[in-house]
């Protein structure tokens, strides 16, 4: 998501040094035509004087704009204590199929891939009941809200003789990016992977509905009823649009797949489905999965049909995934029983903050199911926004405004990549092809730190077969989440909820009272079994102690104490001209259970401790 505008934060700063380039320039050229034609010796050295400021001037404004910023010292940590069992391969690694890619679209789009070069020709489909496309985009792309293509790339494996049954499928869905350049094409290092390792790859062309460099705008459809009506009614006009077009291209698919003069006559899983997107992309996934399953629009029914959907999508991925850009009755978007995840840099200069975790925090696992799902993220420290897609590039915001960003720190275009190449296999090979050992890649990244590029890493993970004892949800904080359970605090000056809104999560904060040592107990009114105690901890930035101590009580009156190494919050720069800031590092750690546990203590002891702690559960 390319933001094309300039905010008066950045527009103040370029008009600043703008006026400084132009008294340099004038100091200069003026110093130096004085110099040239005074009689004067003394007025010549001060006309030389003032040229020379004038010449430093300009090279040390130059030289602003044109560095990439600062070093930054940043200090890399991982925990040792507790180390997961080790991926034994690359996840990353080509796999043994081999692969062809081909186009698909209208046949008369401009564009040659879409046109006349185009392997499969779709039907167009209506969508002017939610959008009106910008003034420019018709024009470059010679369609109207009416007749929208269904366009895209396909990378599928062709040694379809040796396989006895259907290929999973993963749609990608870029995001918001000008829209004279091709987005789509920026997930080939994606689609080649899984395409080798036995999955049919879409990358889906959605440029006609990014923003233009003209800066007009997508508008609403007929929606806008609605909308002059609802006051609570908050969507981009765009992002149900990309959501149907991925509904839509799935239903191109499943006709593909019955008709046997098609090359992909029955060859597509279409029970077996997962979903990447990048930035709008990343929430536009979302959208697609909760209308998959609807009849209609909710807000506007009359609009368009969904009866005709109903796709088998099992896995979200979302690449720094946006939030709210369309919520349903006013309120952020909801969904249910699906495997996510979300990754996300710390570096990320468009979306500063993690979003997506709000669409994580907002999935719920429906209680006692027998389908397992798992929701994770990932928070990389030295990641951006773009160099997730090849041709978006190291610069996060617009021209002119990137000369203000501090890139330096971010990692190279292939680190970035790698990361993103290597939980994208393992998510999709776990959830779709149900190889289930690589899981522990979500629940600890340091089980892939052999194939992972050198930089801090949070990562989180909750799952369907979670107790919870505490989520810290509640009004009442003498109580935990899990019914009979008390809540007993010792020497604590601070043991309240917070809302930490980077992760979109109430947490609790504790802190203990000068000199001494604070204690938060949770005792259970049954005991609880379960193969390990998992919980989320972090950091504050005045929280300046590592060691955290968990106690846990057996129901054989025995208990276990562990100490938890606890990472600090993470600084950034993301601005040349910028101050740090810091990003709360919240881990989820897993503790073995030796028995059926009655309850557990957090010590938390020295100077200046604090820590953020979210989410304690029992798991199998």
């Amino acid at each position: 998501m390319l933001k094309i505008g300039m905010t008066g934060r950045f527009a103040s700063s370029d008009f600043v040094l703008g006026i400084a380039l132009s008294l340099s320039q004038t100091l200069f050229s003026g110093g130096i035509i004085a110099a040239i034609f005074s009689r004067r010796k003394l007025f010549k050295v001060i006309y030389s004087v003032l040229a020379g400021i004038g010449c430093v001037g300009i090279i040390l404004i130059l030289w602003y704009f044109l560095m990439d910023g600062f070093k930054m010292n940043i200090r890399v940590m991982i925990p040792l204590e507790r180390l997961p069992r080790n991926i034994t391969e690359d996840p990353s690694l080509n796999g043994n199929y081999s692969y062809s890619f081909l186009t698909y679209g209208s046949g008369i789009d401009s564009r040659g891939d879409y046109g006349s070069k185009a392997s499969i020709i779709t039907s167009t489909i209506d969508l002017s009941s939610f959008i009106t496309l910008s003034s420019f985009n018709r024009e470059l792309f010679r369609y109207n809200e009416s007749t929208l293509p269904l366009n895209g790339r396909i990378w599928y494996p062709t040694n379809t003789s040796n396989n006895t049954s259907r290929y999973p499928i993963v749609m990608m869905i870029h995001g918001n990016h000008v829209s004279t350049e091709s987005s789509e094409i920026g997930y080939d290092y994606l689609c080649t992977m899984l395409a080798s390792q036995g999955f049919v790859c879409v990358s889906i062309d959605e440029n006609f509905l990014n923003g233009s460099p003209d800066y007009s705008l997508i508008g609403y459809g007929k929606i806008s009823k609605i909308r002059q009506l609802d006051i609570s009614f908050s969507s981009y006009p765009d992002m149900i649009a990309r959501a149907i077009i991925i509904l839509e291209t799935l239903k191109q698919m499943r006709l593909w797949n019955t008709q046997t003069t098609n090359q992909f006559y029955n060859q597509l899983d279409l029970s077996n489905i997962g979903l990447a997107g990048h930035s709008r992309g990343g929430e536009a996934i979302v959208i697609a999965y909760v209308l998959n399953k609807l009849r209609f629009v909710p807000q506007y029914p009359t609009g368009v049909s969904l009866t005709n959907y109903n796709f088998g999508i099992k896995a979200l991925f979302s690449i720094a995934g946006t939030d709210d850009g369309y919520m349903l009755l006013g309120r952020s978007l909801e969904s249910y029983d699906v495997s996510m995840f979300g990754i996300h840099g710390v570096y990320d200069a468009d979306l500063s903050s993690f979003l997506f975790q709000s669409k994580l925090t907002n999935l719920k696992f429906t209680p006692n199911s027998t389908n397992y799902n798992f929701k994770a993220s990932l928070y990389v420290h030295q990641a951006n926004h773009g160099q997730f897609n090849t041709n978006w590039g190291r610069y996060d915001l617009a021209p002119a405004t990137d000369k203000f960003m501090n890139v330096r720190p971010v990692m190279s275009i292939e680190q970035q990549q790698h990361i993103c190449k290597i939980y994208m296999s393992t998510f999709m090979n776990v959830i779709l092809k149900g190889q289930i050992q690589h899981r522990i890649l979500f629940e600890d990244y340091r089980s892939a730190l052999p194939y992972l590029p050198y930089t801090n890493y949070i990562s989180t993970f909750q799952d369907s077969n979670e107790t919870i004892i505490a989520d810290f949800e509640n009004y009442d904080i003498t109580v935990g989440t899990i019914v009979g359970s008390k809540i007993k605090v010792t020497n604590l000056s601070l043991w309240s909820s917070v809302y930490v809104n980077v992760y979109r999560s109430t947490m609790l904060i504790l802190e203990p009272m000068k000199s001494l040592v604070g204690r938060y107990t949770i005792q259970l009114q049954n005991t609880l079994t379960g193969s390990i105690l998992r919980f989320s901890v972090g950091r504050p930035e005045g929280g300046l102690v590592d060691n955290l101590e968990v106690q846990l009580f057996y129901d054989n009156e025995s208990s276990g104490s562990f100490m938890v190494h606890v990472l600090p919050a993470l600084s950034k720069q993301l601005f040349k001209r910028g101050s740090l800031e810091y990003v709360v590092a919240v881990q989820t750690i897993a503790l073995p259970l030796l028995c059926p546990i009655i309850g557990l203590e957090f010590v938390v002891n020295g100077t200046s401790a604090q820590f953020l702690i979210d989410n304690i559960v029992i798991a199998n």
